[in-house]
Parts: structure tokens; sequence; C-alpha cells
């Protein structure tokens, strides 16, 4: 069993409750972030712990492969610019990020002799599908620099682990939700919806809000992640991770108004965004044969939670 890892984008929503799980299950944790987006007090409570150290760089820094000098078991490669919307306005430096920070982890990697990557990739690689839900053998259609991004990186793990024995684990994340999640303009919908609510502000659809999103708990995303770096096969796999069921935007709108029902906030519409897919929602059939793994937090549920944290955390 390894239990010796690299977390990327450590101090992120998805990274930091990898950190929580793996120092749950006794792994030694080196957790690396740039801290552009990601936030300290995500990781309070590793930052208590004995096993877990952290480490403030950048995966685009021409030394990054040289910054850990002990061997470890795994690297989980979450870092990354995670934004479609970022990617049209600035795609060379999501590329930069994207793509030449995953062969700087890789090299990494190879030098640490990792026995394997595990990768955050996306669903947006799918593009718009001809039909629902997706499975990963469907053909990869980039509608954005940032899916590009991501097909990108996933080809370079394959090929890192045909040349360098570097096993690849790659887990296309659809909709992930939950405590944490950043609240910006560039954040995903639903913080930005809640914290809208929350603040009495317009719930801004982007699009009329037909567009459907399959959305999974943080918690299951850590914890099929986790399972995905003690797979014991040599061969890599490419998974999904998605929930069972699509809510449309506008629905998911509404339903967070009913959650701050002391809100004064009225839905309201824009123009759609550049590079969005229509509707996304994956297959977990291959998911649950090859980890044994469905999410256990029902949608309705995490939401419930999410809205919570985001009361006790408002500024």
């Amino acid at each position: 069993m390894s239990r010796n890892a690299i977390v990327t984008g450590a101090a992120g929503f998805i990274g930091s409750h990898l950190v929580d799980l793996l120092l749950e299950n006794e792994f030694s944790v080196i957790g690396i972030d740039n801290m552009r987006t990601g936030n300290i007090q995500n990781l309070a409570g590793p930052l208590k712990n004995g096993n877990f150290q952290l480490l403030k760089e950048d995966i685009c820094n021409q030394k990054f492969p040289d910054i850990v000098k002990e061997d470890v078991d795994v690297i989980f490669h979450l870092a990354a610019i995670s934004s479609v919307k970022v990617s049209v306005e600035d795609p060379i430096l999501v590329n930069d990020t994207n793509v030449r920070g995953t062969i700087n982890v890789l090299e990494m990697a190879r030098k640490r002799n990792a026995k394997k990557i595990v990768l955050s990739s996306s669903a947006a690689v799918y593009g718009n599908p001809d039909s629902l839900p997706v499975r990963e053998d469907t053909p990869l259609d980039p509608l954005s620099p940032y899916a590009a991004s991501k097909i990108s990186a996933e080809m370079y793990c394959i090929s890192y682990g045909k040349l360098y024995g570097i096993t690849p684990v790659i887990f296309r994340y659809f909709n992930v939700n939950g405590p944490r999640q950043e609240d910006s303009e560039y954040s995903g919908v639903i913080p930005i919806f809640i914290n809208q609510g929350l603040q009495n502000k317009d719930i801004t659809i982007e699009g009329d809000g037909s567009q459907t999103r399959s959305f999974i708990y943080v918690e299951d995303v850590a914890k099929a992640t986790y399972l995905g770096s003690q797979l014991e096969s040599d061969s890599g796999h490419i998974l999904n991770l998605s929930g069972s069921d699509s809510i449309s935007i506008l629905e998911l709108a509404r339903m967070v108004k009913e959650l701050v029902p002391d809100s004064t906030s009225t839905i309201v519409h824009r123009s759609a965004r550049e590079g969005d897919v229509k509707d996304s929602i994956g297959s977990m059939e291959r998911t649950s044969d090859v980890l044994g793994f469905s999410p256990t937090v029902p949608f309705k549920t995490g939401l419930d939670r999410t809205v919570s944290w985001y009361r006790l955390h408002q500024d």
C-alpha cells in the first residue's frame, strides 16, 4: 500500500479534502501550492499534523521537479487553472500552467521514483457529446483552451506511463461541489449562486438556464481519487467521476433560493458564456467496476451542507 504522497494544489477546494483523507489513512503527505487560488485556512487541520508539510511552490517554475528530495509512492496532481472563462481570456497562461506545469510534475514523479500519477482531469474534454451519460471512450471534443489543456495533460501522463513506468490514473471530474470552493467570477456555479443569495444580489444565470450539469460532492471525489491511488494494476485507467442525476442551471438557481429563504435575490439572465458545454453527465459504470465506488452523498444533502458552510464563512 502506498503511504508517501505528494499533492499538488493541496490548499485548493478538492486538494485540501484529499489531504485530509490521506492523513486519516496514515499517509505522509507533502502538499504543494502556489497559493494563487489556494486558501491556507483549508489546511488548518493538516498543518497541525506532523505527517504533513506544505511547500509554497509553483508547478511552472523551471526548478520545480527538484524541490522534493525524498522518494514518494504516488503524486496526486490537482494543481491547475480550472476555469473555462480564464482559458478563453488567456489561453497561453492556462497552457503554461496546465500543460507545462503537468510536465514538470511528471518530471518530479520520474526523479522521485513515483510508481503512480493520479491526474485530475475534466469532463470538459468531451465537449458536447452525441449521447448521455457520456462514457470514457467517447471521442474527445475540446470547446475551450481549458479543455484542450486537460487533454494534453492526459496524453503526457499516458506517455510517461509508457516510457518511464509511472502508472497513470486519470479522473475526469464532472461538476464537483461542496465546502471550501472559491467564490469568484471564475468559480463553479454553486458557490456563485449561494453567495449571491446570501448577499441579496441577483442570482445570475448565463444563458437561458436550460443547460444541465451533474454534481458530485467533494468528499466523494476525494474518496474516489484516493482509491485510484490504491489500484494494483500497472496498466493505467481513465475514469469518470460524476453524479448520478443531472439538473438544469435554472432549477439549481431555484433550489438555492429555497435554501436561503431570507434572501431578497431574484433570478436574472445574461449572455451565455463562450466555451461552455450544453449538457454534462457522465457514466459511472467503469468507475464502479474498477474502484467498487459509487457516490454516497445525494445532491440535495451536499447542497444543504454547502449552503451551511458558506453561511458560517461569509466575509
